[in-house]
């Protein structure tokens, strides 16, 4: 892998080169002025830039999005302006690409509907319910990764100025696992055990806590979906929407809401999904931002810069998390869009 010189890098003016602290850049394209800017290191550390035409598939740096479709994420911009440390930096593109993965899969659920017609109903409806443990899995996979990346800063990257602390810091590193910062025996740990054990603000500790209940729901969904929809009458495919049956597990615990009702049995299953899509994204989100907030992580690399998200997918899912909102909440308003066309 070739790498830029240091003085090729102070060129770019998106970049602020003197905040480093040891931390990686990521080489991404910058939008700006209307038009794409990217840069390559060559073999004697001169940068040569090129102008691409457009971007199907990317993370860019950005002062406003190019494209309405384009997602900002502020998980992804904590990450890429203020803890991209060599460390840190394959977990972030792990994370990237399981928003990719999410996106791929509400597309795919769409697709499912808008060609329901022309599949056998059964298979339909099986082709939903792996799609659904898919997206429980990335979804996990999500916490998983956003908790190594944090607990690499922490134990890698920080100093406590309280000498006790720091001793604490030092002998009990932050788990990388999730799970095995949240339980001790199965059991929850409360605020005040995360602060004495690993010496955490005690902001950054009642953030974890707050998203425990969320967690500890999601570990327990994969099971209800494999267990629980294969016992009872599983997934209706109806012309607004895959639908489900509000009173069955694991669905039974979920504010349905009028407006998902298809009829006085079965609700649209779009929210559900929606739920465990954003609940994901604004818990690991809350976690960063409670690092980022509480401790000396270095300031942001791109100032005045915002970090998206591109993905073909996007659309679908922009418009599956606005079933978390009351908008979208049938897949009837997206399938037209999504219907083949033939030539007259």
């Amino acid at each position: 892998m070739e790498i830029a010189k240091l003085s090729e890098l102070k060129k770019l003016r998106h970049l602020n080169v003197e905040a480093l602290n040891g931390r990686a850049i990521n080489m991404m394209a910058l939008w700006e002025d209307g038009s794409w800017h990217l840069w390559f290191p060559t073999a004697d550390g001169t940068l040569m830039e090129m102008h691409p035409v457009d971007a199907a598939h990317s993370v860019y740096w950005g002062k406003s999005a190019a494209r309405d479709e384009d997602v900002r994420f502020s998980l992804f911009e904590i990450l890429w302006q203020r803890a991209s440390f060599p460390d840190v930096v394959p977990l972030i593109h792990a994370i990237a690409d399981d928003f990719h993965l999410m996106a791929a899969s509400a597309a795919k659920l769409e697709h499912f509907h808008a060609h329901a017609k022309d599949t056998e109903g059964t298979l339909v409806s099986s082709f939903v319910r792996s799609e659904l443990e898919y997206i429980l899995i990335v979804a996990r996979s999500v916490f998983d990764l956003t908790q190594e990346a944090l607990s690499r800063c922490w134990n890698n990257h920080m100093v406590s100025l309280d000498p006790e602390a720091e001793a604490i810091r030092r002998r009990h590193p932050l788990p990388a696992s999730f799970a095995k910062v949240l339980y001790r025996a199965k059991v929850a740990r409360t605020s005040a055990n995360l602060v004495a054990d690993y010496a955490l603000p005690p902001s950054l500790a009642q953030t974890y806590l707050d998203y425990e209940p969320f967690f500890s729901r999601l570990r327990e969904l994969r099971d209800g979906i494999i267990h629980g929809i294969s016992r009872n009458n599983g997934i209706f495919v109806t012309e607004k929407g895959f639908c489900v049956v509000p009173t069955m597990r694991p669905f039974s615990d979920f504010p349905w809401k009028a407006e998902h009702h298809f009829n006085e049995s079965i609700v649209s299953l779009k929210p559900w999904i929606a739920h465990i899509v954003s609940g994901t994204i604004d818990a690991c989100s809350a976690l960063l931002f409670s690092l980022a907030n509480s401790t000396q992580l270095p300031g942001d690399i791109a100032e005045g810069y915002r970090v998206f998200l591109r993905d073909p997918a996007n659309g679908a899912l922009l418009r599956l998390l606005e079933a978390e909102t009351g908008d979208q909440v049938w897949w009837s308003r997206t399938t037209e869009s999504l219907q083949p066309t033939t030539n007259p």
